[in-house]
């Protein structure tokens, strides 16, 4: 071993003469994570060999990866360790070190048995009935992918998913907030904001196993009965909206809410399904059908939480022409359009009230020209954005 030290040493030493002492100062080691491989250690014969105690904790691992319930170990001749103790604190590390292990794994049981000068594990593992197979459980690398899975899994009407993160620093918290940004970006996706419950398991270093439940407060047959009829909406269709410019885009999705909902005090009509389908919703509804209008028109828009006139009161930032605008169909819907339309910050300050860092400050200075002959009940005003 000294020996070796040594020989890297004069390695190191000849690189710094060679390249200047500040190449010292570069990466030469590369980290990888270990992905759990059986085909990397199994024998002809589908048993596992190793030869040190890091490959026992790998194979165990491999078979708990793989969502086997048994296998065969073999400790190679040459095996450097005690088979005996090594296999009875390999199961245990595995079993409470690893986060995938500790979610779903009951149990490691194993026989060891001597054949000749060999040492051969029978190892039999058992899973939770109460938690995700591992077949079912999604591999990340950073939580900044979880918000895919989410979609996908709200998408699917699933009820529980589990999300292992290679590294992670996210707290319960900060995963159930995700779930709450991924409804509000597509608030059609499910007909109502899921309740979440985020439970962590935790591994080695930064390795972390999030499960999440969803309850939608509805059973799968009436979650799937209201998603199809959200997804059936014919919503701007061969009307030649499209075709309009991104202003007059956003106010005909204003006036399609104020002329098909009305407004209501009821906090369970606080989603894009009771805009758009019972057409009858709260200002927070009205802004998330507001949202979803705007996204078939393929404008950038966001749902804002504040207050307005000291109540807690909803609303959204549209992105128009390149600027950030407030957009208000609540207040247009009580009839002042002109006060709820295309607002910049410094017109809507005071009046209402937000988490200024928390969205695009509005700095626009186009203001509507609405059309004075036209009625609410009619088509859009074809005015134009002018300074």
């Amino acid at each position: 071993m000294k020996k070796r030290w040594a020989s890297m040493a004069a390695v190191l030493t000849a690189v710094c003469l060679l390249n200047g002492c500040a190449a010292m100062n570069k990466e030469y080691v590369s980290v990888k994570d270990y992905v759990p491989s059986v085909q990397e250690q199994s024998t002809a014969d589908g048993k596992i060999n190793v030869r040190n105690y890091n490959a026992l904790r790998q194979a165990l691992l491999s078979m708990a990866y793989a969502g086997e319930t048994e296998g065969s170990i073999v400790f190679d001749a040459a095996y450097d360790g005690d088979a005996t103790e090594d296999m009875a604190s390999a199961c245990w590390a595995v079993r409470t070190q690893d986060a995938l292990c500790a979610y779903c794994v009951e149990n490691i049981a194993y026989e060891l048995n001597r054949i000749v000068t060999i040492n051969e594990a029978s190892v039999y593992i058992s899973y939770s009935e109460k938690t995700a197979s591992p077949h079912e459980i999604a591999h990340l690398a950073f939580s900044s992918e979880a918000e895919d899975e989410i979609e996908q899994a709200l998408k699917n009407g699933e009820r529980r998913i589990a999300l292992l993160v290679g590294r992670s620093g996210f707290t319960a918290d900060d995963m159930a907030a995700a779930v709450i940004r991924t409804y509000r970006e597509n608030p059609t996706i499910v007909p109502r904001e899921p309740r979440t419950n985020v439970t962590i398991y935790s591994g080695t270093g930064s390795q972390r196993l999030y499960e999440i439940s969803f309850n939608y407060g509805m059973t799968p047959e009436e979650l799937g009965e209201k998603r199809e009829r959200l997804q059936a909406l014919k919503l701007f269709e061969d009307d030649g909206t499209a075709e309009l410019d991104e202003v007059d885009r956003a106010y005909a999705a204003c006036v399609y809410l104020m002329e098909n909902c009305t407004l209501t005090d009821s906090t369970s009509a606080n989603n894009a399904y009771a805009a758009l389908v019972e057409r009858e919703a709260d200002s927070e509804g009205v802004a998330f059908g507001y949202v979803e209008l705007c996204r078939r028109l393929d404008l950038d828009c966001q749902i804002v939480y504040g207050q307005r006139d000291w109540q807690d009161h909803c609303w959204n930032i549209v992105r128009l022409n390149g600027s950030y605008y407030h957009v208000d169909v609540s207040r247009a819907m009580e009839g002042d359009v002109r006060g709820g339309f295309m607002l910049s910050d410094e017109r809507t300050w005071g009046t209402y009230r937000w988490d200024v860092s928390s969205y695009p400050r509005c700095t626009g200075e186009l203001v509507y020209d609405f059309d004075e002959s036209a009625g609410l009940g009619e088509e859009p005003a074809g005015g134009e954005a002018v300074l």
